[in-house]
């Protein structure tokens, strides 16, 4: 059952023209950790979703209660709720829509990876976290490194850093074994989260997914949180944009590889244990146009204004196509925010402001937060906004993009049922 009132009401609540913002109070993907981990009857994070994302998921509450031994979570990058309303027909989309609750939430801002999986794993919103973009400019740091990772793109070298050091909060994992949950992370990747036991897939060959799974689930021990996330939607909507026959393709054999991960899970966990199964996505996508998208670093103005590192180099990466967190002398701010205003047609937000509406998130704002959030927050209506520089040359490049506030960037579903109800429909 896809809920398309609670995506009505959340854009009656929360859109303001062409900007849909997001719904942090209640409908909002940043508080999925702490609404999946309720259900074992271990709570994290500072809130819940709405009690009736499980109306019709039997026994399962929002409650402290435990309800299930397994949670068991996939995450299909990218795939907004746009994209799962294109794709309805898909025979694999159409059962666990047919099998579970589907709930539209609003994603955190940015509605980009680094951020959102960030929120995913740490129960934390932006604010809270202080990633912000898949580049984050620090200036205790000298630097500019990858929210993700922490690779240096900018300043003075991080390599003495590890990943968890970009986020200013723990991830949810650590606390949860404490308390007796066994977490496990599946990803085409090395996990970089401490607390939770990793396997890896091979992410060229999703046929490899489903016994991953099986084997995550086999050895989990009651209580377990699963959570197996899949960038490859994410990646081919980059490159060949939401409408193109390859992008359909890669959407076909994703959705397939999960049904099959379904099934493999069920075989493997049997009647033995009562499993609740989610499936999301952290943020949507829009196509943009290439050759308009903009290369910040064609304006004089505001390349001239932006703030220095030590060595003297201008802060280009901070933030992403979509949210750039833009760091500017406060001499040069009126004349930098004038051109993206006037010239490059952006929306722009005094970044002070946007921490003070809430925009990263309604509750703390990390010191690093304060640190990292832009002088100016640039969003254009529907197109890319970045300086081709380094590895950000190519992003300006890609057709799909996300981490603005357009409503088909923000939407995402959050799809919830029984293990065994989704695999019988599958």
């Amino acid at each position: 059952m896809l809920r398309d009132d609670v995506a009505a009401d959340l854009r009656e609540r929360n859109e303001e023209g062409p900007r849909l913002y997001p719904a942090y109070v209640d409908y909002c993907f940043g508080n999925v950790p702490g609404t999946l981990t309720s259900a074992l009857g271990e709570p994290t994070g500072r809130r819940r979703l709405p009690e009736d994302v499980y109306d019709g998921v039997d026994g399962v509450t929002v409650s402290d209660d435990r309800d299930v031994d397994h949670v068991l979570l996939f995450l299909v990058d990218g795939f907004g709720l746009a994209q799962w309303h294109d794709h309805r027909h898909h025979p694999v989309v159409s059962a666990i829509e047919s099998s579970t609750t589907v709930t539209p939430l609003t994603s955190v801002f940015p509605s980009e990876t680094a951020a959102a999986i960030t929120t995913l794993n740490t129960g934390a919103y932006p604010a809270e976290h202080g990633v912000l973009g898949w580049d984050v400019y620090d200036p205790a740091l000298d630097a500019s490194f990858l929210g993700l990772g922490f690779d240096g793109t900018g300043g003075s070298d991080v390599s003495g850093y590890d990943a968890e050091d970009a986020f200013a909060v723990d991830p949810i994992y650590p606390e949860l074994e404490a308390r007796g949950v066994d977490c496990r992370t599946i990803a085409p990747f090395p996990s970089p989260y401490s607390g939770a036991t990793a396997s890896q897939y091979d992410g060229e060959d999703l046929a490899t997914l489903p016994a991953t799974v099986a084997d995550a689930m086999t050895d989990a021990t009651d209580p377990a949180y699963v959570y197996a996330y899949l960038p490859q939607v994410d990646a081919s909507g980059h490159h060949d944009g939401n409408d193109s026959d390859a992008y359909a393709g890669v959407v076909d054999e994703t959705w397939n590889a999960v049904a099959d991960a379904v099934a493999a899970a069920e075989d493997a966990v049997g009647a033995d244990e009562d499993v609740l199964v989610a499936f999301c996505a952290d943020h949507g996508q829009i196509d943009t146009e290439p050759d308009r998208n903009v290369d910040l670093t064609e304006y004089p103005t505001v390349v001239d204004g932006l703030e220095r590192f030590d060595d003297g180099s201008p802060v280009y990466l901070s933030g992403g196509p979509r949210s750039v967190e833009l760091h500017v002398r406060d001499d040069a701010t009126a004349d930098v925010r004038r051109v993206l205003e006037d010239e490059v047609e952006a929306f722009v937000f005094d970044g002070e402001d946007a921490l003070a509406r809430g925009l990263y998130g309604d509750g703390p704002v990390a010191p690093e937060t304060e640190r990292r959030v832009g002088d100016l927050v640039v969003c254009h209506p529907d197109l890319g906004v970045y300086f081709a520089v380094g590895a950000a040359a190519t992003s300006l490049r890609f057709v799909g993009m996300h981490g603005g506030l357009h409503p088909d960037e923000m939407l995402v579903p959050f799809a919830a049922g029984r293990l065994d109800d989704v695999a019988g429909a599958l």
